[in-house]
């Protein structure tokens, strides 16, 4: 080749390779402009290399779902909420794929859901609008959840459906730890609708059970269960004799209004928990049963996580079944923790009260039933401040029921005069003042 030739060659190489960067350049700029969001946009801060760079959610969707980036995906490995995904993709179809896997979903607590597989289809269906299925489990006991979704600049509104599927077949997708998951018969179906908005929007579920019961857990033991030494309240006349009055009305007040409609489960409290806890500006609140709350004293424990919770509402159900609501009361005033080291209501009325549990006015009983939640903070408040809570003792008060208006009315009057004498913990010893004449 002569010098010419080369040099010609040379050339054209360096102008073919300054047009691939002129355009390589020109793309990474428009890409870059088109993921740049505008005030108010969903946004996330992303690192590419040593940059960082605030990009547009919604934008990066777009650009990710479009057949043109089909080529970049297929193939690649992801890491999403927690496992690794491999993903496939051809035109607008998209799935993601992993087996087994291992889901981190922080609202559920920080023990992850295991799954023997899961599968993620996303289909891209045009103008800003997506539909598809999460499949979990394998197949043919594997669960399908299908989904719809719309893409705004700010936030992608989504509706996932689960059609009514029987409760065993939930229990084997879902309880992969479960230690029971071998042995409990689970009867019945459940399915429900979620509409949510992410992120920061509202979450709507219409849950819905059918038919649902349990057996092969042996709670039927818990008829004579032994109490432990340290729920026991040293009184031979008193143990094991159930607590009657105004405590067990205190208790079902604060704790579980209708526990004596419910099947061990609530669904209407857990609805409005999840509506509620949506505020921000709003305390967490708690949708679990007396019977639920039973369940995790006696076997659950109080891990915060997905499987536990399905295990105590199984547990939940079998008991409602085979103890019934009297025994299953009882058992929990018998074994509840009131703070301090104590147990039962029996030990908790003779330590900070001294009285028997029985013996307890509706202001005492009221305020020892307040101590349910987080006993242990609430004592030190009381300790350290002097101070009853009485909004909240007053709640259980006016939801306290059987009550006639006029003792209802008298306690209320006197709860503001009413407190416990603060000694070393746990001796608290509780005493009430006469209000004076002109106290309403």
């Amino acid at each position: 080749m002569s010098r010419w030739h080369l040099r010609r060659w040379w050339w054209g190489a360096m102008a073919v390779l300054g047009a691939a960067l002129v355009a390589a350049i020109a793309l990474v700029t428009i890409t870059l402009a088109a993921l740049r969001p505008a005030p108010g946009d969903w946004q996330r801060r992303v690192r590419v290399g040593p940059f960082e760079r605030d990009v547009s959610v919604a934008a990066a969707i777009r650009l990710l779902t479009h057949p043109l980036a089909a080529p970049l995906l297929d193939g690649r490995t992801v890491e999403l909420g927690g496992a690794r995904w491999q993903i496939a993709a051809r035109g607008t179809l998209i799935t993601a794929e992993c087996a087994p896997c291992a889901l981190t979903v922080p609202a559920l607590g920080p023990t992850p859901l295991v799954f023997d597989a899961a599968r993620l289809d996303v289909h891209a269906l045009g103008a800003d609008r997506y539909a598809g299925t999460l499949r979990l489990g394998l197949a043919p006991q594997d669960v399908a959840l299908p989904w719809q979704a719309a893409l705004t600049s700010k936030a992608l509104a989504f509706n996932l459906q689960l059609a009514p599927t029987p409760i065993a077949q939930l229990v084997q997708v879902f309880g992969h730890d479960l230690p029971e998951r071998d042995r409990v018969q689970v009867q019945g179906s459940a399915g429900f609708v979620l509409n949510a908005t992410w992120p920061g929007g509202t979450v709507k579920l219409k849950p819905q059970l059918d038919g649902f019961a349990v057996s092969g857990l042996g709670t039927e033991q818990l008829l004579h269960l032994e109490l432990p030494i340290a729920c026991r309240s040293g009184s031979a006349a008193d143990e094991g004799a159930a607590v009657t009055g105004w405590l067990p009305r205190a208790v079902v007040a604060a704790e579980d209004q209708r526990f004596f409609e419910h099947p061990g489960y609530d669904l209407v409290e857990i609805t409005d928990a999840l509506q509620r806890n949506q505020r921000a500006e709003r305390r967490p609140r708690g949708a679990s049963t007396i019977t639920q709350q039973l369940a995790k004293l006696v076997v659950a424990g109080d891990e915060r996580s997905a499987p536990r919770k399905l295990r105590e509402l199984l547990y939940a159900v079998e008991m409602e079944r085979t103890l019934g609501k009297a025994r299953i009361q009882q058992l929990y005033l018998d074994l509840a923790p009131w703070g301090n080291g104590v147990c039962g209501a029996e030990r908790a009325a003779r330590i900070y009260l001294r009285k028997g549990a029985s013996e307890l006015g509706p202001v005492a009983s009221a305020w020892l039933a307040s101590l349910l939640t987080n006993p242990d903070a609430r004592l030190h408040q009381l300790e350290s401040r002097g101070e009853v809570d009485i909004e909240r003792v007053g709640r259980i008060l006016e939801d306290m029921r059987p009550m006639s208006a006029a003792r209802r009315e008298k306690a209320l009057a006197t709860l503001p005069f009413w407190s416990p004498a603060i000694g070393p913990a746990p001796a608290v010893l509780a005493r009430e003042v006469r209000p004076p004449a002109t106290a309403p």
